[in-house]
């Protein structure tokens, strides 16, 4: 029995399948999706708590089409007075709303009424005094750590469990529901010299808690990234060849994602036009989409509207094969949904070009910048126009020379993804996505004159 949650998912399935019920009730054809979640999440600093919570939220959502107009409503009650309200609501709102011939339930025979469900759920301790234990495990090595080195000193230790429960019901029969986990452990150091201060963080999310980085091995790299950030200074500006390390390489290949969805395309917000069958990137990249790895932190066996993905290659050799499409963005552009109406699945960057671990990224980026860390800028969807202030390291000859501070860094996400020379072997995940370190050959840093 679950310590976070307080429904199960056949109540989930019953609201969602009543709302449905009533809606169709009124002449409508409708979805209803229902989402319960707990969480708690404790905070250890110092060898005393900071933070203990404990919290909880459920929901029902309505989407009815009526005489070819949509209305959406929703509530945050599973009884029966206020699911027929949220229906009332609904077909009120549907009924002020210019007609569009592309809303609509995805045809009932592409639903994933009986398709393969991905493990999403496993068990695993996740009371409070398991969290507490755990928290307060990290924070005392942290101290140790701490104690090695004057220059280090003990920030947050967190421990975080989320359970969560989502079912969906549609008019066309549809009614099915899944059950999620996720555990969440994370350490912050400080640094600090004569120079000045920095801080850094290490963490690790899974579903499974037996899957999650050990604490130590968490304690330990948020403290080298801390003591590594000390000395930070800027550049001169020049071009330079340029290296993410995986966490921020994640923007890269969300970037060109997003780029790739079907609402993007559709609205020409896109620096991708037309891209089916067109080279993008560099012709050593493979992006692929798995949507059933089993307690992939992305992984799903149908969307929001029924509709399940496929594993597939969005990338293959830096040519585009696939579209992330709902069934409202595919009518509008003439095709077929994949599965997508929540976004992509999990994401993994792959090169054949030679890669190797952090250090021999570093060696293969010679001398230039390494980006660990953004502090603010934008990119242009429609353009490509990426800038970015950052943090990270200079390095020459393959080696880390000093911490960098205060530059930005600008490029054009066309060149940058064509420029891409190498994906290390160090991968992370951050949500849905995997990648290594990315090598960038040529991109324009702005530091001191």
């Amino acid at each position: 029995m679950s310590t976070l949650l307080t429904h199960d998912e056949a109540a989930l399935r019953d609201a969602a399948a009543l709302a449905v019920e009533l809606a169709v009730k009124r002449g409508a054809t409708a979805r209803a999706s229902a989402q319960h979640e707990g969480r708690a999440r404790i905070a250890v600093r110092g060898g005393d708590v900071e933070t203990a919570e404990r919290s909880g939220t459920q929901g029902l959502g309505l989407t009815v089409f009526h005489e070819g107009r949509r209305g959406a409503a929703s509530t945050a009650s599973f009884d029966r007075t206020s699911i027929e309200r949220v229906v009332d609501e609904a077909m009120m709102i549907a009924a002020h709303v210019q007609p569009d011939p592309d809303a609509g339930l995805p045809p009932a025979a592409m639903l994933a009424f009986a398709g393969p469900s991905p493990e999403l759920y496993a068990d695993g301790p996740r009371d409070p005094d398991i969290l507490l234990a755990s928290a307060t495990l990290m924070d005392r090595m942290a101290s140790d750590v701490a104690r090695t080195d004057p220059t280090l000193r003990v920030g947050e230790s967190v421990a975080v469990a989320t359970e969560g429960l989502w079912a969906l019901a549609t008019s066309d029969g549809f009614c099915r529901s899944a059950r999620r986990s996720n555990d969440g452990r994370w350490s912050v150091m400080l640094a600090q010299d004569e120079g000045g201060s920095t801080s850094a963080f290490c963490q690790s999310q899974e579903r499974r808690v037996e899957a999650l980085t050990p604490p130590e091995q968490l304690v330990r790299a948020a403290a080298q990234r801390a003591r590594t950030g000390l000395g930070a200074r800027p550049v001169a500006s020049r071009r330079c060849p340029v290296l993410f390390d995986p966490r921020t390489g994640v923007s890269l290949v969300s970037d060109l994602a997003g780029a790739l969805t079907g609402m993007a395309q559709f609205r020409g917000m896109t620096f991708v036009r037309e891209p089916l069958g067109k080279a993008v990137a560099a012709g050593h990249l493979d992006l692929i989409e798995d949507p059933f790895e089993p307690l992939g932190l992305a992984s799903g066996g149908f969307d929001s509207e029924g509709m399940a993905g496929s594993t597939r290659h969005i990338l293959r050799g830096g040519v585009v094969e696939g579209l992330f499409l709902s069934s409202f963005s595919s009518r509008k552009l003439g095709m077929a949904s994949t599965g997508n109406a929540d976004g992509f699945y999990n994401l993994r960057l792959t090169s054949s070009a030679p890669g190797g671990d952090f250090a021999a990224m570093l060696r293969m980026l010679g001398t230039g910048l390494v980006v660990t860390e953004f502090q603010g800028g934008k990119t242009d969807p429609a353009t490509g126009n990426w800038t970015q202030a950052i943090r990270g390291l200079w390095v020459e000859r393959g080696e880390v020379v000093h911490a960098v501070t205060d530059v930005t860094l600008a490029g054009q996400l066309p060149a940058m993804l064509n420029g891409i020379r190498a994906v290390g072997h160090d991968v992370e995940r951050q949500g849905a996505i995997r990648t290594g370190s990315i090598l960038v050959d040529d991109m324009q840093v702005g530091g001191k004159a």
